[in-house]
């Protein structure tokens, strides 16, 4: 007798009716046989089917940041093809960041730039060499240089174009996964830009039809609203960096992931620590001191 499982002909042992006579102890075990081996190839595609169910649907490919514990708390790292900011006060190793997750991505075979704006090469090739990331540095642009070796470079106004063709033609001349811009405070103030969010919109949308990820830095200033605040509206996550006091005067550096588009994600912050590699691990309030200043 045959029937369908799962799509699949089976042909299943009848038990004999009384008074039929028995099948040849043979003829059963052949048949026991042939029931396993369609139980067997069964499992398979059941297994095959979980594997493929488990696998991200397309366009949900991630990058990762190799920040320790960050990745995990981000469904794998950042969806490819999104625009994230990265924003903090002065000193909050926003640079340093950045810089940790492209060349990280580059040690794992993707190609990506590294676009200075105020800092120059020497001294993004002192940060690498002070965390001990090489000293490779052909995916460094540095567009301060420009500024100060081309006459009448400060009269360009159109910084952005400048920018987005530079990028077109790298990507023609080979594929960019991932483009860090350091800072966008600095390339909107050389870019004389009337309306800023308008033209960061476009500017984002660009960046993603590139298909590239791109992390954007932005400083926080308390004092006033500035480039960060339209940066992280824009964007598609926000890595926000702060300080925090840990007590006995000391004082920690505090991360959170603000924002991820297309991602569930913890928004609590945790500690950012660099010791031969970024790691992130869950904050902890600092314990009041047993001990009181006498009055």
């Amino acid at each position: 007798m045959y029937g369908m499982a799962n799509g699949v002909d089976v042909e299943w042992v009848r038990a004999a009716k009384p008074g039929e006579p028995s099948k040849p102890a043979e003829d059963l075990e052949a048949e026991l046989r042939e029931l396993r081996d369609e139980v067997r190839r069964l499992r398979e595609q059941v297994a095959a089917l979980a594997v493929e169910s488990a696998r991200p649907a397309p366009g949900d490919e991630r990058l990762p940041t190799y920040v320790g514990r960050l990745d995990a708390s981000l469904e794998g790292g950042v969806p490819k093809g999104s625009v994230i900011a990265i924003t903090g006060p002065g000193g909050s190793m926003k640079t340093s960041l950045a810089l940790y997750i492209l060349i990280k991505n580059r040690a794992a075979g993707r190609r990506g730039v590294y676009v200075t704006v105020e800092e120059s090469r020497e001294s993004i090739l002192r940060t690498m060499r002070h965390h001990g990331l090489g000293t490779e540095e052909d995916f460094l642009v540095d567009i301060a240089r420009l500024r100060v070796e081309h006459e009448g470079a400060e009269e360009i106004r159109d910084w952005l174009r400048v920018l987005k063709d530079f990028l077109v033609r790298r990507n023609q001349r080979e594929k960019i996964d991932l483009v860090v811009i350091d800072t966008m405070d600095v390339l909107v103030s050389m870019a004389h830009l009337q309306d800023v969010r308008n033209e960061l919109f476009h500017f984002f949308h660009f960046l993603r039809s590139m298909g590239v990820t791109t992390y954007v830095i932005a400083n926080v200033d308390p004092s006033r609203g500035g480039v960060a605040n339209d940066a992280s509206f824009l964007a598609d996550g926000v890595f926000e960096l702060r300080f925090s006091g840990a007590g006995e005067g000391r004082v920690q550096l505090l991360f959170r992931c603000a924002k991820m588009r297309h991602t569930n994600h913890s928004r609590d912050y945790f500690v950012l620590t660099y010791d031969k590699g970024f790691a992130a691990r869950p904050y902890e309030a600092p314990k009041s001191s047993r001990w009181r200043r006498r009055t």
